[in-house]
């Protein structure tokens, strides 16, 4: 894989995460329904192939926000569709006309259409979404040539000369003192120990 290619996929899934985290709570706190796992893990595979297309190798605020508003259309519908909405077939086990089960439709309403409320957090869920992934992006981006421009400005102080490494002295190590110096020793040892001749000394 290449570079390019690696970073609009690491793009991609940033953004398909932070839009499912957002669209999820939005969701729930609009008075959505908590979805089944497979219906959060779903839009976030859709929503990852989404922010795949339109995000790009660079990035441009127009089709993140085309892919953050997509994101946010897919979630909706499939979160109402993987709640747990057990209400929708409740008329079909009550009251019957010549053996025919009867459906409520008022029941089923909320699944295709939402109200004001919910488009609304959805709305606002896509707002905080893309301001989230493009000032963060750009913060980033920021934050990395600035460690790269300190880097090159210490590689230079360095190299020339203006700041200087501490050097680490050097333990002395255990003098070993040669063999020959011991063997003249004790020459010189038997040396003092010899006297005159006896004949001299009588």
């Amino acid at each position: 894989m290449s570079r390019s290619r690696a970073t609009r996929v690491i793009r991609a899934s940033v953004a398909a995460s932070i839009a499912t985290f957002v669209a999820l709570f939005s969701h729930v706190a609009a008075g959505g329904t908590m979805p089944h796992w497979l219906g959060i893990a779903v839009p976030w595979v859709l929503s990852l192939a989404v922010c795949t297309v339109f995000v790009g190798r660079t990035l441009s605020l127009p089709r993140l926000s085309v892919a953050v508003v997509l994101s946010q259309l897919l979630f909706h519908v499939l979160f109402v569709l993987g709640a747990d909405s057990g209400a929708a077939t409740d008329g079909a086990a009550t009251g019957h006309v010549h053996g025919v089960p009867t459906l409520d439709l008022s029941a089923a309403s909320p699944v295709v259409i939402a109200d004001v409320s919910m488009w609304l957090a959805h709305l606002a869920a896509a707002v905080l979404t893309v301001a989230a992934l493009y000032r963060g992006e750009r913060l980033v981006i920021r934050l990395g040539v600035l460690a790269r421009e300190l880097l090159a400005w210490l590689r230079r102080r360095i190299l020339s000369g203006d700041i200087l490494l501490p050097v680490v002295a050097e333990k002395p190590g255990l003098v070993r003192l040669p063999a020959e110096p011991l063997r003249s020793a004790r020459v010189v040892s038997l040396v003092r120990r010899r006297g005159p001749p006896l004949s001299f000394v009588v």
